[in-house]
């Protein structure tokens, strides 16, 4: 009789301790589901602090704005350079008037300096050829994380005369 009560006790023991781990486990996944929500959220407010750097210059923009864009771009290569998700392609259409060739500059994946290197070329190359009395067309999409993907920068042949008038004056002042 002795044993069987001993036993009886052993049995409930294992029974509590099973419940005392399954209630731990459900306080540990509840935990962890408050936990992932509260990343996700932090993550969110960095890409749009990220993608902020760069939506200041969207829609019609003059060439000294193309032109610094140009150079958060080329400062946003250097720092990222490990992670290329950061580093959005550039797809330049007309830029110099009449010019009609367009290039797409894509960025390489991390570790190719070589490549990285002649991506930072490219969009200095591109910076050159940027003219403050020209109007620009800047345009961008999204990859499906909510990161700057793509920068679209065409020339804007539609400038109205008092768009150019204002210009001319900025740019000799």
């Amino acid at each position: 009789m002795e044993n069987a009560s001993k036993a009886l006790i052993i049995a409930g023991a294992i029974l509590l301790s099973i419940l005392i781990i399954a209630i731990g486990m459900t306080i540990y996944s509840s935990s962890q589901s408050a936990i992932q929500d509260s990343l996700t959220d932090f993550s969110t407010q960095q890409v749009d602090g990220f993608n902020s750097n760069f939506e200041n210059y969207k829609g019609k923009a003059t060439g000294s704005n193309v032109s610094n864009l140009l150079s958060r771009l080329i400062a946003n290569a250097n720092t990222y350079a490990d992670e290329p998700t950061k580093i959005p392609c550039v797809f330049v259409d007309q830029i110099s008037a009449g010019d009609s060739a367009n290039k797409d500059i894509k960025p390489i994946k991390a570790g190719d300096a070589k490549k990285q290197q002649a991506y930072i070329d490219s969009l200095t190359a591109l910076k050159n050829k940027i003219e403050n009395k020209h109007m620009y067309t800047v345009s961008m999409s999204y990859q499906s994380n909510g990161l700057l993907d793509y920068i679209v920068v065409g020339y804007n042949s539609e400038v109205k005369d008092s768009e150019q008038k204002h210009l001319d004056r900025t740019t000799l002042k």
